[in-house]
């Protein structure tokens, strides 16, 4: 994600637009929708209700969503009917899919008129012509919902209309509507996915009658437009600093976002604006605390590609490392046996440890084999038959990993005991860093 955004950043057009001199940015938003840790995505039919016309729009209106979010080439897409199949048998989705796609049809109205009209012909005679409209107006939503836990992330809403007149016949309705369809779905991918804006910033002329700031504004600009902008950038810094050139600061500030230092525009234009108290310093000031906020959006929530279990999964391998003693010999049981995910983490948690060149007891040791299934069938376990089991297994800690809770309570339980000094050295708690 941080390549992508340099490179955009590279991306930059010089303008000249009468006196202005501009220079457009492309700039990474995050989208209307916060879809932070969803990728696997099936695209739902559209509920359309009762009328051929809902139903055939309902049809295209899925269809449309999924090529829009195929070309956006940042999802994964399910096909929804591995979902409908897995909640007839009323199994879990969450193993393959991050969020489902709905949309809705919630109003359809086609209407047609027709106008009688007259017209000359060459040779002057008087015609008659009938011209007839179709008109069409339609209302739908999408929203996503987690798989995890069934929070709806939307909707958003879509209103959109047009009319059609022809002098062969009445317009298809069906056609016009796809039309509407296509016109309110052109910028879905903004809604729900990152994305990149084309920006144009404009360089500020300064209003006094300074002959020497004139002629160092004029320099620096000529600069610009011969695109040496970390040369312009110094000029039109040094202007600030001896002349506190409003202008100036502004065009620095323009120069630093295009060589992709927003926190330094952010940096220079509060400066400027706490030393000018200047009204037009505040509102460049804003805009780029606008960015930065995105930014850090984009960082914290969209930078991350895996998914929340292998984020859960990761950070509790650091936590389990850092009270392991030197020496260790890891077993790591899983107290949720039955459940796929907490198999997933215990698989992930192990490999996790390996790579971090920590011993851990082979889950085929006959010891843990019978142990294990003795667990399933007694339902109840004290720490000191952990510790005895693992002694026997040659291990010399013992990481116990269950899920407890469901949807949005669900939750990694981690449990770390020290054998040879027999006590409990590390338990996870409730928060955040812990939910799955």
């Amino acid at each position: 994600m941080k390549g992508k955004i340099a490179a955009l950043f590279a991306l930059l057009i010089l303008v000249f637009s009468g006196c202005a001199t501009r220079i457009r940015i492309a700039v990474e938003r995050p989208p209307v929708l916060n879809t932070s840790g969803i990728r696997r995505v099936a695209v739902m039919p559209f509920e359309a209700g009762a009328g051929s016309y809902r139903r055939d729009t309902a049809r295209y209106a899925a269809t449309v969503v999924i090529e829009k979010i195929s070309a956006l080439d940042y999802f994964t897409l399910v096909d929804y009917s591995r979902v409908e199949d897995a909640r007839r048998r009323n199994q879990d989705i969450e193993s393959f899919v991050d969020a489902v796609f709905t949309g809705r049809i919630t109003r359809i109205d086609a209407q047609t008129s027709s106008e009688q009209r007259t017209r000359k012909k060459s040779n002057g005679e008087v015609e008659e012509y009938t011209i007839y409209t179709t008109k069409v107006e339609i209302d739908f939503n999408y929203s996503f919902v987690r798989a995890r836990d069934g929070t709806i992330i939307g909707p958003v809403s879509k209103q959109g209309s047009s009319s059609v007149s022809s002098q062969e016949g009445y317009p298809p309705a069906e056609m016009i509507l796809r039309q509407v369809v296509d016109s309110e779905l052109r910028y879905i991918g903004r809604d729900i996915a990152p994305y990149t804006a084309i920006e144009t910033r404009v360089f500020a002329a300064d209003k006094t009658k300074d002959e020497f700031l004139q002629a160092d504004m004029k320099a620096a600009l000529a600069q610009v437009k011969a695109g040496s902008y970390k040369p312009a950038l110094d000029a039109y810094l040094r202007i600030y600093e001896q002349y506190k050139s409003l202008a100036a600061a502004e065009n620095a500030s323009n120069l630093y976002e295009a060589l992709g230092d927003a926190p330094s525009a952010a940096a220079l234009m509060r400066k400027a604006f706490a030393e000018t108290g200047n009204s037009r310093a505040r509102s460049v000031l804003t805009r780029l605390e606008g960015i930065l906020r995105d930014q850090a959006t984009l960082a914290n929530e969209y930078g991350d590609d895996r998914s929340q279990m292998e984020k859960v999964t990761a950070f509790a391998a650091g936590e389990i490392q850092a009270v392991l003693p030197g020496n260790a010999v890891v077993w790591i049981h899983n107290s949720s046996s039955g459940n796929t995910m907490a198999e997933a983490v215990t698989d992930n948690l192990i490999a996790d440890l390996i790579r971090k060149g920590i011993r851990v007891v082979d889950r085929q040791n006959a010891a843990l084999i019978e142990a294990e299934q003795n667990f399933q069938m007694s339902g109840s376990v004290s720490d000191d038959d952990f510790m005895s089991i693992g002694n026997a297994a040659g291990a010399n800690t013992i990481v116990i990993a269950g899920i407890a809770g469901s949807g949005a309570m669900r939750r990694l339980q981690i449990r770390v005991l020290d054998i040879e000094k027999r006590i409990s050295i590390m338990q996870s708690d409730t928060g955040a860093r812990w939910q799955l």
